[in-house]
């Protein structure tokens, strides 16, 4: 997944407004990206997409539109869940073994 992507920022706003992004959402995501000087890796970038609201073909189409490849995507996406399933198991559970 190596490699660098740019979106103008007057595209992704364009892109986000036409998925029914409210403007709130889409300043504060511009405002994150701004705080992170613009650069941000692929996971963080659809985490971002996924928290305004996006559906995972949403986020799908945005990567495609920029330039990644679809193994890539794929990548990112088995990454989220794996994010996610790390989430989950890293509370305390308790499991029994009857021998």
């Amino acid at each position: 997944m190596a490699g660098t992507y740019m979106i103008n920022k007057i595209e992704l706003k364009r892109i986000l407004h036409s998925f029914g992004v409210n403007i709130t959402s889409v300043e504060k995501m511009l405002g994150e990206l701004d705080k992170m000087h613009k650069n941000v890796n692929a996971i963080e970038f659809a985490k971002m997409l996924f928290g305004v609201g996006l559906k995972q073909l949403q986020v799908e189409t945005i990567l495609r539109r920029i330039g990644v490849d679809d193994l890539s995507i794929s990548d990112i996406f088995d990454r989220i869940d794996e994010d996610k399933i790390h989430q989950s198991f890293g509370r305390v559970v308790e499991l029994g073994v009857d021998l």
